[in-house]
């Protein structure tokens, strides 16, 4: 940001060095922060010695991510899709470093990717052609910066990223539905507001605590099944073919909560109700 509010500022004094440049509210935070850490910079010699590999990828509609054989992914917001797949790369990128290494410090990763453009700009650090890609890039490596993390991109093929591949070109499934926010704020105006959603992802969680499915990197919990239903006042909108299940699981936890099924009188569990 700090080079391109520079070039900026040069086109303007057509190229004069000693004209006076203004600084922005937010490059003045840059400097501060500089200023700050000065006393406690050092100049580690990074190696090609990594702790960790992690391979991601995106597509148009969601992300993938591949660690020590394990694969999880996640869909885009409606928002997230209207992006530049150069973006969702980083976005990716981001989505797989908070799902597998939230939990680490002090550690090297290297990161796998098949855009170019997403490798240049992490390990440059940032982007002085693209603002959007600067931003975000710069919140990642704050991140990484508070764990002591750090990361590495390296370009891979398409056909090699496999795993990553695959997982980016997951189409919607049972679990992402989601009830019309409308109808369940209609629905807590009766029955009073939930401490967690125990079906959801983070694009269609009802509540800001909520358990997935899968590695998810906002989630509270994976697996609400492996949870007790006792300590909370929780919402659920299970798939339909868990339904039985989350009745039995209410039954032996003596939990109370909100759950939303359809008004399916002939199946076995209805009369559970």
């Amino acid at each position: 940001m700090i080079s391109v509010k520079k070039s900026l500022a040069l086109s303007r004094s057509r190229g004069d060095y000693e004209a006076e440049m203004y600084l922005s509210p937010s490059l003045a935070l840059d400097f501060s922060w500089w200023l700050n850490r000065v006393p406690e910079g050092d100049n580690t010699i990074r190696t090609d010695s990594f702790q960790f590999k992690i391979y991601t990828d995106a597509s148009k509609s969601a992300w993938g991510a591949y660690f020590n054989n394990q694969t999880t992914f996640g869909f885009w917001s409606l928002e997230e899709k209207k992006r530049h797949i150069n973006e969702l790369e980083l976005l990716a990128l981001f989505c797989g470093l908070k799902s597998f290494v939230s939990t680490f410090s002090n550690c090297n990763v290297l990161y796998r990717i098949d855009n170019t453009t997403a490798v240049c700009t992490v390990n440059r650090m940032g982007s002085v052609k693209y603002e959007n890609l600067n931003k975000l890039v710069r919140e990642i490596w704050t991140w990484c910066r508070k764990r002591n993390i750090y990361i590495f991109a390296s370009y891979i093929t398409s056909k090699s990223n496999i795993h990553a591949d695959r997982a980016s070109r997951t189409t919607h499934k049972e679990t992402e539905w989601s009830l019309a926010n409308y109808a369940f704020e209609e629905i807590t105006t009766t029955f009073d507001y939930p401490d967690i959603d125990l079906f959801a992802s983070r694009i269609n969680t009802k509540c800001p605590k909520f358990v997935s499915w899968m590695r998810d990197l906002e989630a509270y919990k994976i697996d609400a099944f492996t949870l007790n239903w006792n300590l909370f006042y929780f919402y659920a909108f299970p798939p339909f073919s868990m339904v039985l299940r989350v009745m039995q699981k209410i039954i032996t936890d003596r939990a109370e909560g909100i759950v939303v099924i359809p008004l399916w009188t002939s199946q076995p569990w209805f009369p559970l109700f």
